[in-house]
């Protein structure tokens, strides 16, 4: 990642993905209500969408893992009732978008996750999980957790980007993710969009194992299963240009 990187808006849900360098006051956006609609590929998507339902999903996974901690088991049972529920509603979410694990693109630099490859995709035979390369590079379905709006360059010295995100800024505290983007591009600067996601599919049957394990009194198996959840996060970075080069 380049030193002169700017964070523009991090931490959607709660976790904050590109720290380094925060720009001023990053405004948070609540996830819009999505409409009901099949997985879609990555050609022509809409990047940046994430899930509410998938967030909210992912956020009582850990709310399930303390209350099993602490040894309150029925917490347990209701966060994680939640958590199926939630993941279960997100099956439908227009956020969701299909790709092989292989394909997705992590941060660069400092800040990449310590469970991606840095600079590029997992290459190797197998993934640091066990996956083989097969199935690294099958498609599937994925569901953005979480994300991160960052500029690529270095604003601070020109007025006029300023002022853009400055009113970017005012997008977002109004929840116009889009408007706010597009404010962006207008001033010639390019965004760089981080999605959170994990495995759809594979995330819903653990959560839904997991349930069971709980009411069954096998409690950290649940834990540890759950855990497993999500350390399946992934991260893909899109890029998106601001004008096209010239010719």
């Amino acid at each position: 990642m380049k030193n002169s990187r700017k964070t523009f808006i991090v931490a959607l849900a709660t976790t904050a993905l590109l720290t380094a360098g925060v720009e001023g006051a990053a405004a948070q956006q609540t996830p819009a209500p999505q409409k009901s609609m099949p997985p879609q590929t990555s050609a022509g998507k809409d990047f940046g969408k994430l899930s509410a339902d998938g967030s909210t999903a992912f956020q009582d996974l850990t709310l399930t893992r303390v209350a099993i901690f602490d040894g309150r088991i029925d917490d347990a049972k209701k966060y994680v009732g939640h958590a199926e529920a939630a993941f279960d509603k997100a099956k439908t979410d227009d956020a969701v978008f299909t790709k092989a694990e292989a394909d997705l693109k992590p941060p660069t630099g400092k800040n990449a996750p310590a469970n991606q490859t840095v600079g590029a995709a997992p290459s190797a035979s197998k993934s640091f999980d066990g996956k083989s390369e097969d199935q690294m590079k099958k498609p599937i379905a994925w569901l953005p957790v979480d994300g991160a709006i960052t500029i690529d360059e270095d604003y601070t010295a020109n007025p006029a980007k300023k002022a853009a995100v400055a009113e970017a800024n005012k997008s977002l505290k109004g929840g116009d993710r889009s408007g706010a983007m597009e404010k962006l591009k207008l001033a010639d600067m390019d965004i760089d969009v981080t999605l959170a996601v994990v495995p759809m599919q594979q995330t819903i049957d653990d959560v839904h194992q997991a349930a069971g394990l709980i009411d069954g009194g096998k409690y950290y198996e649940a834990s540890q299963l759950l855990r497993q959840a999500q350390d399946a996060e992934r991260y893909d970075v899109t890029s998106i240009t601001a004008k096209p080069p010239k010719k």
